[in-house]
C-alpha cells in the first residue's frame, strides 16, 4: 500500500511539474478556494518591470524624435509593457511638458487608440513596431524593440511607411555599403507587403544629398570622416513616413576625436555598434586643464580614457 501511495503521489509531483514548465507557474493559489477545498493553481505570466525601447516619432513629415533610446515602465498598471506605455515614456523624456502635455490614450471599441500624439489631437496617427503594423496601441512591446509613430500628413492617411533594412550600420572610414530602402503596402487580404522605394533621396541630419535610390530601392553610402550621421529619405513621387538609420563611422588610430569640447588621441579601436571598449588618450594641457572622464563614447565605442598630462 506504502508503495502505491508513493508511486501516486511521484506522478502527481511529475505532473505539477509538467504544468509549471509550461504555464510558468508563479506558486499563487486561487483566493476564492473554500476552506477544505483543493487549492486551485493559477499560473500568471511574468512581466519585465521596464524595457529598452527605440523610438522615433514624424510629425507630418518633420522627424521631432529620432531613434532614441526610450526606458519603458508600466504608466498605466495593466500588467504590460505597450506601445502606449512606450509613447507615454517617450512623451515624458522628449516633449516640452512632458506625457501630460502632448500625449493621450483611451479605450475605444476597438480596443486602446491614441487621442493625442506629439500635442496633435487630429487622430490621425499611425505605429509600427520592428517595421511591422500594430493592431493597436495595446500591443506588447519587448526589450530591444524599435517603435515608429507618426502624424499622417495627408488627410486620408495615404502616407506610405518607408524604412531602411537595416536601422544601425557601422563602418570604416572610406568603406562603401549598400543600402536598401522600402515602403510598406497592402495586398487585397490586408498582409502587409513591402516594396523598394525608389527615386528617393536620402537626407543627412535632415539635409538633402547626392544619394538617392534607384529602381530597386538601393544607394551606396560612404563617409570620409568619423562620427555618428543620422540618416533619412523622402521622396517627390509620393508621402512618406520618413525612415531613420544612424551609421557610425569608426575614426581611425591616431585620429583627434572631439566629444562635447573635449579632444582625445585614438590609441585603440573598438567596435562600432557593438559597443566593445576601445582605449583614447586625453591631455589636459590640450583641454585647458580640463578633468578627464573614466570613459567617453564616440561613433559607436565606448573608450576607456587615459590622461597623458
Amino acid at each position: 500500500m506504502k508503495k502505491k501511495l508513493a508511486k501516486f503521489m511521484s506522478m502527481i509531483m511529475i505532473a505539477a511539474l509538467i504544468v509549471t514548465s509550461y504555464t510558468g507557474f508563479s506558486g499563487k493559489v486561487s483566493a476564492h478556494a473554500d476552506e477544505g477545498d483543493t487549492p486551485l493553481l493559477i499560473a500568471t505570466a511574468t512581466v519585465p518591470s521596464e524595457a529598452t525601447v527605440y523610438v522615433t516619432i514624424s510629425n507630418k513629415g518633420d522627424l521631432v524624435v529620432r531613434q532614441q533610446s526610450v526606458t519603458v515602465m508600466d504608466t498605466d498598471d495593466d500588467g504590460a509593457l505597450t506601445i502606449s506605455d512606450a509613447l507615454y515614456c517617450a512623451h515624458e523624456k522628449y516633449y516640452k511638458g512632458g506625457a501630460a502635455e502632448g500625449y493621450g490614450a483611451e479605450m475605444g471599441q476597438w480596443g486602446l487608440g491614441l487621442t493625442k500624439l506629439w500635442g496633435d489631437t487630429s487622430g490621425s496617427f499611425g505605429y509600427y513596431v520592428n517595421d511591422v503594423m500594430s493592431m493597436g496601441a495595446g500591443d506588447p512591446i519587448s526589450d530591444g524593440d524599435y517603435l515608429n509613430a507618426w502624424i499622417y500628413e495627408q488627410a486620408d492617411w495615404s502616407d506610405q511607411y518607408a524604412f531602411f533594412n537595416t536601422r544601425k550600420l557601422g563602418i570604416k572610414i572610406g568603406q562603401t555599403k549598400t543600402i536598401k530602402l522600402y515602403a510598406a503596402g497592402f495586398d487585397e487580404n490586408w498582409a502587409q507587403v513591402n516594396s523598394p522605394l525608389k527615386n528617393a533621396v536620402i537626407t543627412i541630419g535632415g539635409e538633402p544629398t547626392e544619394y538617392g535610390t534607384g529602381k530597386k530601392g538601393k544607394f551606396k553610402f560612404s563617409a570620409n570622416q568619423s562620427g555618428s550621421y543620422f540618416l533619412s529619405a523622402f521622396s517627390e513621387d509620393a508621402t512618406i513616413v520618413p525612415p531613420s538609420l544612424i551609421v557610425y563611422v569608426q575614426p581611425e588610430k591616431g585620429e583627434v576625436i572631439e566629444v562635447k569640447n573635449k579632444k582625445y588621441t585614438v590609441t585603440k579601436l573598438g567596435t562600432v555598434k557593438t559597443g566593445k571598449k576601445g582605449k583614447v588618450t586625453f591631455s589636459k594641457s590640450a583641454n585647458n586643464g580640463k578633468d578627464a572622464p573614466k570613459t567617453v563614447e564616440y561613433a559607436g565605442v565606448t573608450y576607456k580614457v587615459k590622461v597623458v598630462d
